[in-house]
């Protein structure tokens, strides 16, 4: 990862800044501030290329908008391969922020090619482990 610590350093102070700044307005408790990737990265170095897709393990961050401050929930194998302590499934994730922006997920839908899906497809429940 030393590849990347230049490019974690250009968000790290703004990330924190913004935080700080909507906690001081009064601002952090209605706004969700969600850091998260479209997938995890494999543990190990792949060839010349990096790290492959992952989409077993990876990790999001969720600061204010009623979720816990400073909870961390589940956990990898010593590695981060496989997820050994409360597996979190993406429609879950989705399904608690939708309820915390007052929408309920299983009522939420969009019409495409003639059907109805919603965003957490048949799945997903609300986590409330995760809000104060």
């Amino acid at each position: 990862m030393k590849d990347h610590a230049e490019l974690a350093s250009n968000v790290d102070q703004p990330t924190a800044a913004l935080i700080t700044d909507l906690k001081q307005r009064g601002m952090l408790e209605d706004t969700i501030v969600l850091w998260a990737t479209e997938f995890g990265r494999t543990p190990g170095r792949e060839g010349t290329n990096g790290r492959g897709h992952h989409r077993d393990c990876f990790s999001v961050w969720v600061a204010g908008g009623g979720f816990k401050p400073g909870h961390v929930h589940g956990a990898t194998d010593d590695i981060g391969k496989y997820p050994i302590e409360k597996p979190v499934e993406v429609h879950d994730l989705h399904a608690t922020i939708l309820h915390q922006l007052g929408m309920d997920h299983e009522r939420l839908t969009f019409r495409h090619a003639g059907r109805d899906f919603r965003l957490t497809d048949v799945h997903g429940h609300v986590m409330t482990e995760l809000l104060v």
